[in-house]
């Protein structure tokens, strides 16, 4: 995220920049994709345990885990999307 346009809009104006923006927006939405399958995954393998099986609790903890990086990678793509615009 290099080559800033307007300091004042935040937008890649230079078509290196946006070139990257882009590049950039697609790899966050990749790996937002990938973690939301985990997620689901994870979902999943928790349905058929036993809510007392202690494998229930780490996979809740990476589910928290995966939900907060999922969050924090959305509100990134945003602002890519944002300084693309």
């Amino acid at each position: 995220m290099s080559d800033r346009g307007d300091a004042g809009t935040g937008r890649r104006d230079s078509g290196a920049g946006r070139g990257e923006a882009i590049e950039d927006l697609r790899a966050t939405s990749d790996s937002i994709r990938a973690d939301v399958s985990r997620l689901a995954t994870i979902e999943g393998e928790k349905l058929a345990l036993d809510p007392g099986d202690p494998l229930t609790d780490r996979l809740s903890a990476e589910a928290v885990d995966l939900a907060d990086r999922i969050q924090r990678q959305t509100k990134a793509e945003r602002q890519i999307a944002r300084e693309i615009g």
